[in-house]
């Protein structure tokens, strides 16, 4: 049992309470931005993904109507593509066609998925304020939506205690 336990902690990447380093990425535009420029005041969800990825996705959409419920309350959210510069001209179209409103930075080197030792994807991080990692999880399936509505409405209301995940 606990080398299990041990496995699923290195599988989950960055550790949570572990504190996110800043870094500079570009989005579709070209623009450089901070972790710092991004960052919410309550919490900040950075979202590693693909386009070839239905999880992925299907998470964004998730995120995307959190993102319009919460945003002018300190919520931000960061989904970083990691496709690489072969793939990065499927991006642009798809981030329109969903109408995604939250920054979406490109990756294809995989700069930051070293980073944060982002594994499989959909791989998303939940961070505090002070930047420290509140929660990681790895994959997305339904049962995870309660999971993230509950982990970003105990945020939004400042408690950032861990709750249930399948990455904990």
């Amino acid at each position: 049992m606990k080398k299990i336990m041990i496995l699923l902690f290195a599988i989950a990447g960055l550790a949570t309470a572990a504190t996110v380093p800043d870094f500079t990425a570009e989005d579709l535009e070209g623009i450089s931005w901070s972790l710092d420029s991004l960052m919410g005041e309550r919490l900040t969800i950075i979202s590693f993904w693909s386009t070839s990825c239905a999880p992925c996705k299907e998470e964004l959409k998730l995120l995307d109507s959190l993102y319009e419920i919460y945003a002018d309350s300190g919520l931000a959210i960061i989904a970083v593509n990691t496709d690489t510069k072969r793939g990065l001209p499927k991006v642009e179209p798809m981030v329109t066609a969903h109408e995604w409103d939250f920054p979406v930075l490109v990756d294809p080197d995989g700069d930051l998925m070293r980073i944060f030792k982002v594994g499989p994807i959909p791989h998303s991080f939940y961070i505090k304020p002070d930047k420290v990692i509140l929660k990681a999880m790895i994959g997305y399936t339904k049962k995870d939506k309660i999971t993230i509505l509950e982990t970003v409405q105990k945020a939004m209301a400042g408690n950032y205690t861990r709750g249930s995940t399948n990455n904990d």
